[in-house]
């Protein structure tokens, strides 16, 4: 796995009267499941015989099932049955999920409650399926902050491609330029930035790529890290 990488860890400034809506992804930004995802990608492609490539995995990441499969297993090929290994993959992690083993990301609850008491409208915006989505949602004890969720299912293009961002403005009858947009992944960032919303990065697993970088967005190590003015 590549190392947690180095980021800015300068406070950030947000003017809360640009905005009225704040935007979250969820696994990686809000919960720390991504890491969990990874373990139990390994542990499922080592059942067959394989240690997975981290370089190949991360491309996934922010995507939806759907097309995350088709990186998966082009990036793979033939080094692992990818049908028998996605398959114990998610045993394992629904099995992190039932269990409630769920954690939030450093600063999580702070900031969102600071949203709250500005009285700024919330929403999630994950590539997960929305039942997944709101049992760890509902786990980690934050679904009450989110007015909407808008889940992986309710698009037919993923992350990186705006059409989520897009729906999730139009649900909650806004202008793209009226919402701000919290990610941590390369996908979700595109996604964001390819809506017209402002987005600040958050880098769970690894750091953003030249050609993220390039977008001139902030970016920053973690929401407590993040003042609303």
């Amino acid at each position: 796995m590549t190392r947690r990488p180095e980021i800015n860890k300068n406070s950030l400034e947000i003017k809360t009267e640009n905005y009225k809506a704040f935007l979250f992804d969820m696994d990686g930004l809000l919960l720390d499941t991504e890491r969990i995802c990874w373990k139990c990608f390994v542990s499922a492609c080592k059942k067959f015989g394989h240690d997975p490539d981290f370089n190949i995995y991360k491309n996934c990441i922010g995507r939806k099932a759907e097309e995350g499969d088709i990186v998966l297993s082009e990036g793979f090929g033939s080094l692992i049955p990818y049908c028998e290994v996605k398959n114990l993959w998610n045993d394992l992690y629904a099995g992190v999920v039932e269990a409630g083993d769920i954690e939030l990301k450093a600063g999580v609850y702070d900031f969102l409650r600071n949203v709250s008491d500005k009285n700024k409208r919330m929403a999630v915006v994950t590539s997960t399926g929305m039942e997944t989505a709101l049992k760890k949602l509902t786990s980690a004890k934050i679904i009450d902050f989110f007015e909407i969720v808008m889940s992986g299912n309710r698009a037919e293009n993923s992350k990186p491609h705006p059409e989520i961002y897009l729906k999730a403005a139009e649900q909650l009858s806004l202008m793209p330029s009226e919402c701000i947009v919290f990610e941590d992944s390369d996908n979700g960032v595109i996604a964001a930035h390819s809506a017209g919303m402002d987005v600040i990065q958050i880098p769970d697993m690894f750091e953003p790529s030249h050609e993220v970088q390039r977008l001139g967005h902030r970016v920053t190590d973690s929401l407590a890290n993040i003042f609303l003015k």
